[in-house]
């Protein structure tokens, strides 16, 4: 026993039975108040916080069942011990039911009567430390949580600066196209917004937006910055770079997903582009967002080999081509919500 004292509640209206129950539970240590009635256990219990209770069942008043269904609505955690002189496996129910530890009958031997309450008290000590443990699991879970999802966001930062350096170096070889893939980033972003791409897929789509066309650094300069029309043979070396940069992202394990984008993107929804050839069924919705971006963009922009459409000219591109080179659904995402119009 602690050296607290246990704080024992004896409730009965027959003072014959509290006298013996009082003195034998104060020899064993107990700190004890009797009372003799239902409304004085519930004004006592308010003030003495018993850490168990022994209820006659039947009392004037305020019988046992309704004082111990009190005693719960006050929120006393105390162990509660049913005394009766009757036999009635109803009323042990409804005394169970209403969070009573024990229903013992009267006579009950006091030895019988100290291990119920030890073993009760045990129990309720186990169940106060299972909950102080799962609380303080919990907060240790939450604070891993948030240590976890800060690390999450420094290593989301760390990536999104390794994609935008990766695609800085392609920019660095061609002033044509600086900015080209920060351009074909947003606009793939807002496109992927509307057509309805949740968070997670929308961050692989602009790691493989920004880095589009990483392959074009194995890409020779004498192609790469050809001022004028490209040969047939010049023409399929150019197509060779998303399947380099497929190869330069195969180490890089965070862009697993994006590598795809990166190898797909100029797959045509007709299923005639390069460098698989892949049929429609086999296309994702993100490397069609980034066909469409890149298209758009590459048209409104000056090249070496050409001059810029305008945007009129683009668009109506754009929607001619619906169907064969793009995907109409996106196509129309693109016109009606008047994505072209995004401040880049």
């Amino acid at each position: 026993m602690s050296e607290q004292k246990v704080r024992a509640l004896v409730v009965d209206d027959e003072i014959a039975a509290c006298v013996p129950l009082e003195k034998f539970l104060t020899r064993q240590g107990y700190d004890v108040r009797t009372v003799f009635n239902g409304h004085d256990a519930l004004q006592t219990a308010q003030e003495f916080h018993p850490d168990v209770a022994l209820l006659d069942i039947r009392m004037p008043g305020i019988d046992g069942i309704e004082t111990l269904r009190r005693l719960r609505q006050m929120n006393l955690d105390c162990v509660v011990i049913m005394l009766t002189a009757v036999d009635d496996v109803e009323t042990a129910l409804a005394a169970l039911r209403e969070g009573a530890s024990e229903f013992l009958q009267k006579p009950v031997m006091l030895a019988e009567l100290l291990h119920h309450i030890d073993s009760a008290l045990e129990k309720r000590r186990l169940l106060r430390e299972n909950e102080a443990y799962q609380r303080d699991l919990e907060l240790k879970v939450r604070e891993q949580t948030r240590e976890i999802s800060g690390m999450l966001d420094l290593l989301k930062v760390a990536n999104i600066e390794i994609v935008r350096a990766l695609s800085e170096a392609i920019e660095a070889r061609d002033a044509y196209t600086r900015g080209h893939c920060g351009r074909v980033a947003a606009l793939s972003l807002a496109l992927g917004g509307v057509a309805g791409l949740d968070p997670r897929a929308l961050e692989t789509l602009e790691y493989g937006a920004l880095l589009h066309d990483v392959g074009k650094i194995g890409i020779p300069n004498e192609v790469l910055l050809k001022e004028g029309e490209l040969t047939g043979e010049e023409f399929e070396i150019i197509k060779r770079h998303p399947v380099i940069g497929d190869r330069i992202l195969s180490n890089i394990s965070f862009l697993d997903g994006s590598r795809e984008i990166v190898r797909h993107h100029h797959e045509r929804y007709d299923g005639s582009g390069y460098p698989d050839a892949l049929p429609r069924e086999r296309q994702t919705v993100s490397s069609q967002i980034v066909l469409i971006a890149d298209a758009f963009d590459a048209m409104t922009s000056d090249r070496p080999y050409r001059g810029r459409l305008t945007r009129k000219q683009a668009l109506e591109t754009m929607e001619n081509e619906a169907g064969t080179n793009f995907n109409p659904r996106l196509v129309e995402l693109f016109l009606s919500r008047k994505l072209y119009d995004l401040e880049i």
